[in-house]
């Protein structure tokens, strides 16, 4: 109570009504503002003490999530390999890396890889990965004039990460486009030449020829003299400033060239809008190491070779002569 408060107290009379009721409401102002002090105080206390408990609860997640993230760097034999995974006491089943990979220290930082396929002789990609695919072109029938003689199209297939600031010459605004993964839709033909499927869109026309993504890409090197790279899917940013292309080439021969370069052309076209092949400008230029190459031949010989059209060709021609001889 203040001192006026007070002194209007003492001067009141206990007969003066009035007075009384003035004193009464001084006192319930009083007592009001009290409680509002005591409630601020209170609400002031829990505020800070609900800051400071997930502050603190902030600073532990974000110490396990550094944690966690620190765990995953450089597990990649953990993740895939038989060996580490055993060392590591991890059960069930896991995805089998069969890609040959060359790439830079940068990348093998960035995404915890195994320094043993580092080569600073790589130039112009992050990474490169190798493999073949047996699924990216479906089976195929009819070989040998026999129409039951079926095997799957084996596609050799080349994964390039390459920096967004080599600005490559895509065709399109498309981020991303694939021909992985559409099995069923492949055998679909409109019988109306009108009825085009939707996923042209993200493929720009050149001449009668559909292109996804980039329009010319080259692959030449000791006994390739030049050839022409397949684009089945590409990603634009697929990580931040890292552009992914993954494409097919010549089997067998690819792997058995050395001093391989892969040329990205912006192209010249024609006026009903087809490529000039030959024409057009270098955009980009990536430097294969010949270190790559070998583990590439290697590859082959065990995973192409045995199960090629190649070796069937020649067991066949083999047979029929054999078959001719003894006539």
């Amino acid at each position: 109570m203040t001192y006026f408060e007070k002194a209007l107290k003492n001067a009141c009379k206990k007969t003066d009504y009035n007075c009384k009721i003035v004193v009464q409401k001084m006192k319930l102002t009083t007592m009001k503002k009290a409680a509002n002090t005591t409630n601020f105080k209170t609400y002031t206390k829990a505020f800070v003490t609900g800051v400071l408990v997930f502050g603190l609860l902030g600073i532990t997640n974000t110490s396990i999530a550094i944690a966690n993230q620190n765990s995953t760097i450089d597990n990649y034999n953990e993740r895939y390999t038989p060996q580490g995974r055993k060392q590591a006491g991890k059960r069930g089943t896991y995805r089998k890396d069969t890609n040959v990979w060359v790439y830079t220290s940068a990348f093998v930082k960035r995404f915890g890889m195994p320094q043993q396929w580092i080569d600073d002789d790589l130039k112009g990609a992050e990474a490169l990965a190798y493999r073949l695919d047996l699924d990216a072109y479906g089976t195929k029938c009819g070989y040998f004039s026999n129409v039951e003689n079926c095997r799957p199209a084996t596609a050799c297939v080349l994964d390039m990460y390459i920096d967004d600031k080599a600005n490559l010459p895509w065709n399109n605004k498309a981020r991303y486009a694939s021909k992985y993964g559409r099995k069923s839709n492949a055998l679909l033909w409109p019988q109306d030449p009108n009825d085009k499927p939707a996923y042209l869109y993200r493929r720009t026309k050149r001449g009668q020829r559909y292109k996804m993504g980039l329009d010319v890409v080259y692959v030449y090197g000791s006994k390739i003299p030049l050839n022409n790279y397949f684009t089945l899917e590409y990603d634009r940013d697929i990580y931040k400033d890292l552009d992914y292309i993954s494409g097919s080439l010549t089997c067998r021969t690819f792997g058995k060239s050395r001093d391989m370069k892969i040329e990205i052309d912006k192209p010249e076209l024609r006026k009903n809008g087809s490529i000039k092949y030959h024409y057009g400008s270098l955009a980009h230029s990536i430097t294969v190491p010949n270190s790559f190459m070998e583990r590439i031949e290697a590859y082959d010989k065990a995973q192409y070779e045995p199960n090629s059209l190649f070796k069937a060709l020649r067991g066949r021609l083999s047979t029929t002569t054999k078959s001719n001889q003894s006539k």
